[in-house]
């Protein structure tokens, strides 16, 4: 390998963190979108992912001019199987998510839908024999009771209304674990524009006939409901899952998930302008938590060797 090369590599890796965190900041709006939304939370969710479209296929189309790829259905099946299921994990994700907002606050929302980490590391630990050094974990727990008092901190208690909003919020932290799976695998062998590409494409056409048989208002009535959905579409999908998508191709998927609880961070601090909702000095407190978390699990991002198998 040339020094050039790896002068390239070094550079790429050092700029993934602050991409990652870059994504995670503009995808903490879309809680918020969600609630301004003029439709329900399956069509907000569709409109997210098929008002991307046009940008990921002019990406990937020149992707693929300068790698001279004349192939439009990449030749790497079993990548492009992998793209398509973190689109269905993604779809899951925003159905379960969006229909949670509604039901509580974006804050509750947001502290369950990014129990991710958990689901992340326990499923490397499960299938992929993944063990991690003793500092990550302490990041992780750190990190969690960070988001957990972020939330917990504020002017009003935390209240989960009834069963329903904890079985969304989890779940939509254990299907945004298998997006981050499915994703980083694919990336493997496509690039990041062939795996946002396909990833959207089926996750339209799953948000699509959901949102058509259980809501009503599935079409924006006025310029404000229209600018929603393209604000909430081009920051979070476009450009935030874009970066996060980028960032998780050079970092592992366990630490990558445990950045974004930077997540519940940026949201908080983003309502506090549009929704009038101000941090309480716990909460402040708390923040810096999810911060020291995060940096202690970089300290230790790389896993530790696996186990010996037979």
């Amino acid at each position: 390998m040339s020094a050039s090369r790896t002068q390239l590599e070094a550079a790429v890796h050092r700029l993934a963190l602050p991409v990652l965190i870059l994504g995670a900041a503009l995808i903490s709006f879309s809680g918020i979108f969600v609630k301004l939304s003029e439709v329900g939370p399956t069509a907000t969710g569709f409109y997210r992912m098929f008002l991307a479209l046009p940008f990921f296929l002019a990406w990937m189309l020149r992707d693929a001019r300068s790698r001279q790829d004349r192939d439009f259905v990449p030749r790497d099946r079993r990548a492009l199987a992998l793209a398509l299921l973190a689109g269905l994990s993604l779809a899951a994700d925003l159905i379960a998510w969006h229909w949670c907002l509604r039901m509580t606050t974006v804050a509750t929302a947001t502290l369950l839908g990014n129990t991710t980490p958990i689901w992340v590391a326990f499923g490397g630990f499960l299938f992929l024999h993944e063990r991690f050094r003793p500092l990550f974990l302490i990041g992780l727990v750190l990190a969690m009771l960070g988001t957990w008092g972020l939330i917990a901190g504020g002017t009003k208690p935390v209240e989960i209304k009834d069963a329903a909003v904890l079985g969304l919020g989890l779940f939509t932290g254990l299907a945004y674990a298998g997006y981050f799976r499915f994703g980083t695998a694919a990336r493997r062998g496509l690039s990041t524009a062939q795996v946002m590409f396909w990833g959207s494409v089926s996750a339209t056409i799953v948000l699509l006939p959901v949102a058509l048989a259980t809501e009503t208002a599935v079409l924006p009535q006025s310029l404000h409901g229209w600018a929603i959905v393209l604000g909430l579409s081009f920051l979070s999908q476009v450009l935030g899952q874009s970066a996060i998508n980028w960032a998780m191709g050079h970092l592992p998927a366990a630490f990558s998930s445990l950045t974004l609880l930077l997540n519940p961070l940026f949201a908080a601090i983003a309502a506090w302008p549009i929704l009038g909702e101000a941090l309480t000095p716990l909460q402040i407190l708390a923040g810096l938590g999810v911060i020291v978390g995060i940096l202690l699990a970089r300290r230790a991002r790389s896993p530790a060797p696996r186990a010996a198998t037979a």
